[in-house]
């Protein structure tokens, strides 16, 4: 069965193409503190709006500062932003998600009312309203983007277990008697998590997008730490004298979105086995 999943990924190009862009900006955001060539805080005055040249191939900011070494460790603070929230809504959507699928009655009711409510909010906003409350700073963007996610992975858990509740197997082990958690924990939640899986993918793009839309604002990850919404917002009176200054985090973001987007489209391929890959 692996073996043939590995296939149907190897013959998909969204796979093979958004995943080497989702590798890239994986190593870029690891690596960044020995392929940086510049301190990404620092920079000369005299220096300032430079544009692209051999010294500093994306030119330098307002400030000074290289902003290649600049697009390189906000490629790492994005990788920390949407690693940590998705990490953290995917574990606490599934469990939650999970125990009300297979718990049902009142418990199943109740949290399906409050996810309700939550998903009642445009997604941004609820960022928003978490950023607002709990303050700026890289901690607390990580907590609003999860926050923002967590509704959509207890829906897509709690309806993939409702399915897999009703199988065979899970009938069988609670009839030659496997405890409770057990069965939960044993045949349901794994079986469970596929569509978890691919959703995991195409929602680390748009907490990168969200966290950027905070930092742009002035609600995420703050100065002097290098992020690439930060760097599009400090841009914003340059457009024109130096479009330099916004146009490379921006094609960093642009990229690295679409990257999580085609190998989670290419993902939901391969695991889907109604799709012809």
């Amino acid at each position: 069965m692996e073996s043939r999943l590995v296939r149907r990924a190897l013959r998909n190009r969204n796979v093979k193409v958004g995943g080497l862009i989702v590798l890239a900006f994986a190593l870029i955001g690891i690596l960044a503190p020995f392929i940086s060539p510049y301190d990404p805080t620092k920079g000369e005055l005299r220096d300032s709006l430079l544009p692209p040249s051999p010294e500093h191939p994306f030119g330098t900011d307002q400030l000074g500062r290289d902003i290649l070494s600049r697009v390189i460790w906000g490629a790492r603070t994005s990788l920390i932003v949407a690693t940590a929230s998705v990490l953290l809504a995917v574990v606490a959507g599934v469990v939650v998600g999970g125990l009300s699928a297979y718990l049902g009655g009142w418990v199943d009711e109740l949290i399906t009312r409050v996810i309700d409510i939550m998903l009642a909010f445009p997604d941004i906003l609820l960022a928003l309203f978490v950023a607002a409350v709990v303050g700026p700073g890289l901690e607390n963007v990580i907590l609003a983007v999860a926050l923002y996610n967590f509704p959509q992975f207890v829906r897509i858990m709690r309806g993939s277990a409702l399915q897999v509740k009703e199988m065979e197997y899970v009938e069988a082990a609670r009839a030659i008697g496997e405890s409770s958690f057990n069965v939960f924990f044993r045949y349901l939640m794994p079986n469970a998590l596929a569509p978890v899986i691919i959703h995991a993918t195409l929602r680390t793009a748009a907490s990168i997008l969200t966290a950027a839309g905070l930092s742009f604002l002035g609600l995420g990850v703050q100065p002097p730490t290098p992020e690439w919404g930060q760097m599009m917002s400090d841009a914003r009176t340059y457009l024109v004298t130096a479009p330099h200054v916004w146009v490379f985090p921006g094609v960093a973001l642009f990229v690295t979105v679409l990257g999580f987007n085609l190998f989670g489209d290419g993902l939901n391929d391969v695991l889907n086995p109604k799709v012809e890959v």
